[in-house]
């Protein structure tokens, strides 16, 4: 593709990402013991119920905001976001105290002027009641069965006490040490997003006009693909000061779409999944696919859609 002039509509990323010994996503704590998630399937490949492990669109997205805040000079954020505060512009209008019922399309347009990721990642605001969309969608991350889980036994020693009596064998404030499980897992886990360059900008609070604010566009494209990038190189969430993933391989395909199509989204829980959508792409017009291999290949291939332009949609009657 040339650079610099291709529009792009909508971009997916659908991937098999293989990661050891994390705990990114947990249920919570029963006793002593944290629960990693846990979620039922269709296996696609035998079309038996399975349970497999899970990583939620919640914490995949979270990841991806908090590098996109990290890319960020900060003096296109709002408020709230320059400190990642998870109400985004809602605690800009609630501090502010100037929007009123029927201020919601002035709501959303201070939003998109003021903010990169409230307009990439969107937001919802009370009162007024208005909402904008993200713009970035994940699913979960499924492991593909089966997925090595474990939990560890661990012990936490006071200082300077090792070896005195434990006050109480139930593990009372003022034991000496405390006694915790904790998990990992290993596995290979299938990875949908998609991004909708198109809709960066736009104001769609009002339904009989929509309109555009164009004047960082293509910086909110440039800072969400940057992001994709690294979250892959470098997945955070819970536990990685103790669990720091052990990132091993990231292969797949990215669709994109330089016309206004909808790219398809076909499982990678699938093991033909990219042959699926490689006749997709052949039977539809305006859809490429790029397959990569590896994370460094990942990299680089989502690298050339960064000079491209988000595209953007005409709307007759305006």
């Amino acid at each position: 593709m040339s650079e610099g002039k291709v529009k792009v509509f909508e971009i997916a990323i659908l991937g098999r990402a293989l990661w050891e010994l994390h705990s990114l996503n947990n249920e919570g704590n029963v006793g002593n013991v944290v629960e990693p998630r846990s979620v039922k399937i269709i296996d696609p490949n035998t079309g038996k119920a399975v349970t497999t492990d899970g990583i939620s669109g919640e914490m995949l997205k979270h990841i991806h905001a908090e590098m996109m805040w990290l890319l960020d000079d900060k003096n296109h954020l709002c408020a709230a976001c320059r400190t990642l505060h998870p109400e985004r512009f809602n605690y800009v209008v609630s501090k502010t105290g100037k929007y009123s019922k029927g201020d919601e399309p002035k709501v959303i347009e201070d939003a998109l002027k003021t903010c990169d990721i409230c307009d990439v990642h969107g937001f919802m605001v009370e009162k007024p009641t208005v909402s904008r969309k993200s713009t970035v969608e994940f699913g979960w991350a499924l492991g593909i069965p089966e997925v090595y889980r474990d939990i560890h036994l661990h012990a936490r020693h006071a200082l300077g006490e090792k070896g005195k009596r434990q006050e109480s064998e139930e593990g009372r404030e003022g034991g000496t040490q405390m006694i915790y499980h904790r998990p990992t897992r290993t596995g290979r886990y299938a990875i949908v997003t998609v991004f909708q360059p198109w809709r960066i900008g736009l104001n769609e609070a009002k339904q009989d006009v929509y309109t555009y604010d164009g004047k960082r566009r293509k910086e909110r494209y440039q800072l969400a693909l940057k992001a994709y990038q690294l979250m892959f190189t470098r997945p955070e969430g819970a536990m990685t000061t103790t669990r720091l993933p052990h990132v091993v391989d990231f292969e797949g395909v990215i669709v994109y779409s330089t016309e206004p199509m909808p790219v398809p989204v076909i499982s990678p829980l699938k093991d033909n999944y990219v042959s699926e959508i490689e006749k997709i792409a052949n039977a539809l017009d305006s859809i490429q696919v790029v397959k990569f291999k590896g994370v460094a290949d990942f990299v680089e291939k989502l690298r050339i859609l960064v000079n491209a332009e988000p595209y953007q949609m005409t709307f007759g009657g305006e």
